[in-house]
């Protein structure tokens, strides 16, 4: 800690200057005399005069090519900086900025602030006053993605920048116009010497350094190298890489997002998608939220994002990920056909103590825990086969291996096409048998369990009377690149007797594959659970038509059936759990090795520490029992009795001296306490009314979703707000490029369907196209209230917005809205409008607690007729607080929730020798507070412990508490 040696009282008393929001963008209302109002930078100058960063002669001449000085330079940024509260002096600026290592050649050496800037300097200072480490050529990518400048001739290469030609007047005054317009302009700083430490978050496009090849270091595979025409830069705007250096362990991951525009450089509306096969040169994973393998990802508007896990390696390597238009038919896009977006990755293995848990609680059966779900790997495709009736000689159910064959063309080894027979699985070992087990299976358009797909085809094949003694499938391939294999064929007896109904039948010849009701094992779970989902999106007539058949006992039968299985499956997780516990926190740690193998002889113990009590656990070794079965060697496992709903953490750190044998690779590991934040899912509270209603659930689940909620937290979420709600009319939809009906009808119902259990980010965003297919759905009955709930990131169509608008009001629907994640990642403007127009509200919520916490606001505002202010959580109001010590300066800094509007003031309490002392920050924005302090007036407090932040309404009550501990 860090003390005085005498109180300083005087801090209790200070005065702050301080400026206002940013200047708006106004026109001047002097007349500039050498700068034409059709001059393209007219606008951009007559803004800069008028909001004094630049100011005319006594001629009202503006100069327009006289060159800017560093000293002018410091302070235009002074003048613009929410963050900014002191004086516009430019000594003051200089000192202030240097806390945030802004390249400023002036800040040490007072002559060069006399100096003129080079247009490179500039783009330097720019990207580092926006918190990213560049070098001059990354930096002027970096202005032209977020099109700050667009280059002396639109080409958009280093040179056409004219990186070494000196800033002129009028060059600053378009470039910080554009700033200004582009976003929020606020200090973030760098956190060390500027030396180009974050090149590898700018991908520099082919040509850029004035040759066709890119300008980063080259991959082992040189076909991945990205060496698109020219015109492509146009169409390629940024490739923002979300950790670009992973752990080589087979499971950290990282999201990529390319931004795109078409090949002229018009905007891409949200409303269009591309697909785009993704690859890695290294091999690393590509999958979906479910982790799931895909090899192709779609587009939505201008964004297409891929998650990529890191291989397991014993060794750093760079790997390249490549994204490559297919299937195009735009000719907007037409210059990207066959070109590939390249995203640089490093993969790195270190030692990890990798902690896990599970919550049990019979109350609440929800899926709380962190362990990772297996990986779902790609079968491999029959390359030569097109999409079209295929024969099966012979399967293996024990393998999961079968042998498939068609008439197709293949080109011989002199170049010739040829037509042939070819078989995987035949006389041929160069076509060897292929996979089925991870493949899409289906029967008739429905998918169905590996079980069923071997139990067909088996007597299928059996009962075969053709001379190869094979049968038909039908092969496709799906949109993200997986093999669908579909057996067809409802037997005649059973279509004529249902009138023909597809899904009818399905049910009904699947049912007689399945075994009789006492010899159902767990092996038939999956089986059971694929014909009750046919079952449950069955229509009302289709319904009937089942009924009929055999007097309505096969539907009672897979009722029963699915009784059965649930009873087993139950049974089965309940042998798995410690006897003697109703309900627990399991805390799992398992040491790593460098390249991602688990430790499994491990001698040696571990300390856990959860919700304020402490267990010592031993690494269970390849030679030991496990306790009770209930995991794998390696592995150390503590029981805690208590469940915490929300937000916890659990603490893990090894005890004693590290096993000898491990000293080396796990020396990282010694000493250190690991941490893991535990989330497990609230309970909504108990409804104390109950209201006749008529509510439409909309989730997105465009591709863009995929950086938001990668765990599909808002799906599983939303099914508990249905049961809550209890609605008398439901109507459940998933939107992407469109809108689809997941269910509809009674509570009861709709919640026998799998809903959004399995829906997947994929395809363009259309929000309005969900709330139309709801609004057509609502019945015209006027005694029920309907509401409309709607979860998204708000980047969407407005093509339909005013159509929609008018008729959520006509039909007195109100809509909720809710956005998750970073809220820079939203459009708030459309989410809000929507709410605001029709009575409803909007929310935004950080994570997955504040998502609950917005769900039980929209409940009770539906239940209850009430109204709610969008502040999610006023006791919980804090979104961010930093203390930050920067060069002999103490800044502190808190972001809260800008919907909680009764915030009067934020201040910030430090404990002291005489007493604690708070300090009031300064509003610089609608949700942003922060105050600068020199270090010397602050030697009186313990800066040390944690330093808390308070929010205080107009009253001087206390409404919100969070601490924050200082970084250096």
């Amino acid at each position: 800690m860090t003390y005085a040696k005498k109180a300083f009282l005087s801090l209790l008393c200070f005065v702050l200057v301080f400026v206002t929001a940013t200047p708006a963008v106004t026109l001047a209302a002097t007349t500039i005399n050498d700068v034409p109002t059709n001059n393209s930078k007219y606008k951009a100058i007559s803004w800069a005069v008028d909001n004094d960063l630049l100011s005319l002669n006594s001629a009202n001449n503006f100069l327009p090519n006289e060159q800017i000085t560093e000293r002018e330079l410091v302070v235009m940024f002074a003048k613009l900086d929410r963050n900014y509260a002191l004086t516009y002096n430019d000594s003051v600026a200089y000192n202030f900025y240097s806390d945030f290592y802004l390249p400023f050649n002036g800040t040490h050496t007072t002559a060069n602030r006399s100096k003129a800037v080079s247009r490179g300097q500039f783009a330097r200072i720019y990207a580092a006053f926006k918190g990213l480490d560049l070098d001059e050529p990354q930096a002027v990518q970096y202005l032209y993605t977020n099109d700050i400048s667009t280059g002396s001739t639109g080409k958009k290469t280093f040179a056409d920048f004219n990186p070494s030609t000196k800033l002129t007047r009028g060059d600053i005054a378009e470039f910080l116009y554009r700033a200004v317009q582009s976003g929020n302009f606020a200090v973030q700083g760098l956190k060390r010497t500027a030396a180009g430490r974050d090149n590898d978050k700018v991908t520099l496009p082919p040509g850029f350094m004035g040759s066709n090849n890119a300008d980063f270091e080259e991959p082992k595979d040189n076909s991945n190298d990205f060496t698109g025409p020219k015109y492509v830069n146009n169409a390629l705007q940024s490739i923002d890489i979300e950790k670009p250096d992973l752990i080589a362990n087979d499971q950290d991951s990282t999201l990529i997002t390319v931004s795109l525009k078409t090949c002229k450089g018009d905007p891409i509306p949200d409303d269009k998608s591309y697909t785009f096969r993704v690859t890695s040169s290294y091999g690393a994973k590509i999958v979906d939220t479910s982790g799931e393998a895909v090899r192709n990802v779609q587009s939505d508007g201008s964004t297409v994002s891929a998650i990529v896990i890191a291989p397991k390696l014993t060794k750093s390597v760079r790997d390249t990920i490549s994204f490559e238009l297919i299937n195009n038919t735009d000719p907007a896009m037409k210059c990207l056909e066959g070109e590939k977006l390249n995203a640089q990755v490093r993969y790195a293995p270190q030692p990890e103590m990798r902690i896990d848990y599970q919550v049990y609680d019979p109350a609440n059966t929800d899926d709380n825990g962190s362990v990772t779900p297996p990986y779902v790997p790609f079968e491999k495709l029959p390359e030569f086969f097109t999409e079209n009736i295929i024969n099966v000689h012979w399967i293996d159910p024990e393998e999961k291996l079968f042998s498939i064959g068609q008439q197709t063309n293949v080109t011989n080894a002199l170049g010739k096409v040829e037509n042939v027979y070819l078989q995987y699985g035949g006389s041929d070992k160069k076509y060897p048998a292929l996979g089925y087990k991870n493949a899409i299976l289906q029967f008739e358009n429905y998918n169905i369990s590996v079980w069923l797909f071997e139990t067909i085809i088996q007597k299928r094949l059996k009962d075969s009377v053709n001379d190869k003694k094979t049968i038909e499938i039908m092969y496709m391939i799906s949109e993200d690149g997986r093999p669908i294999y579909r057996i067809q064929g409802i037997d005649d007896a059973i279509a004529s007797q249902v009138e023909n109904i597809n899904p009818v039948g399905s049910i009904i010849q699947l049912m007689s594959y399945m075994p009789e009701e006492k010899q159902l094992t767990l092996e038939h779970y999956d089986s059971v659970m694929k014909i009750y989902a046919i079952l449950t999106g069955l229509s009302n007539y289709d319904r009937t038509v089942l009924l009929k058949y055999q007097g309505g006992k096969l539907l009672g039968q897979v009722e029963a059936y699915k009784k059965r299985v649930e009873a087993l499956k139950e049974s089965a997780d309940a042998a798995s759990r410690p006897s003697g516990k109703d309900r627990y926190t399991k805390v799992m740690v398992t040491l790593v090795r460098p390249g991602g193998e688990p430790i499994t002889d491990y001698q040696g113990t571990v300390k856990i520490k959860f919700n304020g009590v402490e267990k010592t656990a031993s690494f269970v070794t390849n030679t030991s029992d496990y306790l009770d079965k209930t995991g794998g060697p390696g592995t150390a496992v503590a029981y805690f009795d208590s469940v915490i709903y929300g937000k916890s953490k659990v603490e893990a750190t090894l005890v004693n001296k590290i096993d000898p044998r491990y000293a080396t690779i796990l020396k990282d590991l010694k000493d250190k306490t690991f941490t893991k934040e535990i989330f497990t899912n609230p309970y909504f509270s108990k409804n104390s009314s109950s209201l006749a209603t008529e509510v439409a659930y909309v989730v997105d689940y465009s591709a863009s979703m995929k950086g938001t909620d990668q765990s599909n937290y808002r799906g599983k979420k939303m099914i508990e707000v249905i049961d809550q709600l209890k609605a008398k009319n439901n109507i459940v939809i998933e939107t992407n490029t469109k809108a689809t009906v997941l269910g509809e009808g009674s509570t009861e119902n709709v919640l026998k369907k799998d809903l959004y259990k399995a829906s997947k980010e994929k395809g363009a965003t259309d929000i309005f196209a969900g709330v139309e297919l709801a609004l057509s759905k609502f019945s015209n009955d006027t005694k029920t209230s309907k509401a409309i709930i709607v979860v998204s990131d708000g980047k969407t169509s407005k093509s339909k917005m005013t159509k929609v608008l008018n008729d959520a009001k006509k039909q007195g629907v109100k809509v909720y809205t809710v956005s998750m994640g970073k809220k820079s990642q939203v459009n708030d403007v459309i989410l809000t409008q929507l709410a605001a127009e029709t009575g409803g509200a909007y929310y935004h919520a950080i994570d997955n607690l504040q998502l609950h916490q917005v769900f039980q606001k929209i409940i009770d505002s539906i239940l209850y007729k009430t109204s709610s202010s969008s502040c999610v959580n006023p006791e919980d109001l804090f979104e961010e607080t930093t203390v930050t010590l920067r060069k002999g300066n103490i800044t502190m800094n808190a972001r809260i929730d800008g919907n909680c509007a009764n915030v009067a003031k934020v201040n910030v309490r430090f404990s002291s020798l005489s007493g604690d002392v708070q300090f009031e920050l300064t509003k610089r924005s609608d949700n942003v507070y922060m105050l600068t302090k020199p270090v010397q007036t602050m030697q009186d407090f313990k800066v040390n412990d944690e330093i808390e932040f308070i929010a205080y309404d107009k009253d001087g009550k206390i409404i919100a508490l969070k601490t924050a501990t200082i970084t250096n």
